[in-house]
């Protein structure tokens, strides 16, 4: 397979995840805020924007802080990379080039999702519809996932496709729990706060069955981060990504890494030492990973 290719699919995946995980995001926080509106200062819209990574972005943009303009840099904007809008544009660009390397379905899913997104985006901003207009996109970019999935033969390109769908994951992941320490003091927002940090992965009804019925912030913590059967947890994503680099020449150093990030997780203790102070070190590990996987292979 040629570099350029695996990096093409690689970043779809990636894409892809984005604009899933986005749209989850600002779904469950809609709701969230309707039931307590009383969080929206230390629990807002200006969280997402900083969970995407483009706060900065956005004061350069100079739109106000309000809750209209940060949905629709969110979800619209041409300008921030991570938005609904840009994230799908992205996969859609990339899956162009490939269209001799995937199944037709994919091509022909990927510009149905483009042009929903392009009639709809305004539709995300009006807070009456904005739930329905987030559910159908969510189901437009799982439906192509299981495209993906269940059509693409077991190879390289389903290999790096999965790579990036779960290292993009996998951040999102450290990105959610990264939690201001103020939040943690607020005790009418400790239930809302973890019960819509599960809720933004589809985590809450696992969570309950097979882990604690009742909610607490250690145990949605550990989670998140350390189980191994749920598909969104931080050592599952990073136990995905071992099983598609183990198939691969040259894996010598994302395997090192993949197993340090592993140790980390599974020894440290995440509250002791402060949430946000970790999740940044594992971002920052993601980081690395993805300079290795790009250096190799691309």
């Amino acid at each position: 397979m040629l570099s350029r290719v695996a990096e093409n699919i690689y970043w779809m995946g990636r894409y892809l995840e984005r604009a899933e995980n986005t749209a989850r995001l600002i779904n469950v926080t809609s709701c969230l805020l309707l039931d307590q509106p009383e969080l929206g200062r230390q629990y807002g819209w200006k969280r997402l924007v900083t969970i995407t990574g483009c706060d900065a972005l956005f004061t350069e943009s100079g739109r106000p802080a309000e809750e209209g303009e940060m949905v629709r840099f969110l979800v619209g904007a041409t300008d921030n990379p991570a938005s609904l809008f840009s994230s799908i544009s992205c996969a859609r660009a990339t899956l162009r080039t490939m269209r001799n390397v995937l199944p037709q379905e994919c091509w022909e899913k990927i510009n149905t999702l483009s042009l929903f997104l392009k009639k709809q985006k305004e539709t995300g901003c009006d807070a009456a519809r904005r739930h329905f207009f987030l559910e159908d996109l969510i189901e437009h970019c799982q439906t192509l996932v299981g495209i993906l999935i269940g059509t693409l033969s077991r190879g390289p390109a389903f290999d790096f496709f999965r790579m990036g769908q779960h290292i993009e994951r996998a951040d999102m992941c450290t990105r959610i729990l990264d939690v201001e320490p103020a939040l943690w003091q607020l005790e009418l927002a400790q239930d809302a706060l973890w019960i819509n940090l599960l809720r933004s992965v589809s985590g809450e009804f696992v969570y309950r069955r097979y882990i604690n019925p009742r909610i607490n912030a250690p145990d949605v913590v550990a989670f998140l981060l350390r189980d191994r059967r749920f598909p969104r947890s931080f050592n599952y994503c990073l136990h995905e990504m071992e099983r598609c680099i183990h198939v691969l020449n040259n894996n010598a150093l994302c395997f090192q890494l993949l197993k340090r990030l592993e140790q980390w997780v599974d020894s440290r203790d995440v509250l002791a030492q402060g949430p946000s102070a970790f999740m940044d070190e594992l971002q920052l590990e993601l980081n690395k990973l993805h300079d290795i996987i790009a250096r190799t292979y691309f």
